[in-house]
């Protein structure tokens, strides 16, 4: 799944939402998880993430993906 979406983001960067930029850092914090309860740290991290200003987000997308977008680029 975690592929996918990142060819879907590739893709068309254009057609970037706050949906793609959450499950993008969560996919990618979630590589680092030892976690026993792999889904209880998958929805706490994604509650984490869902609850940040869309700047927040775009600034930890910008690290994982070394781009440099900015709210102005999302879609609704």
């Amino acid at each position: 799944m975690v592929n996918s979406l990142l060819d879907n983001k590739n893709s068309s960067m254009t057609s970037l939402t706050r949906d793609i930029l959450i499950k993008t850092i969560v996919a990618e914090e979630m590589k680092m998880c030892d976690s026993s309860d792999y889904r209880e740290q998958l929805q706490k991290t994604y509650h984490k993430w869902e609850h940040e200003s869309s700047n927040v987000l775009c600034q930890k997308f910008n690290q994982i993906e070394k781009s440099n977008i900015t709210v102005d680029i999302l879609k609704p």
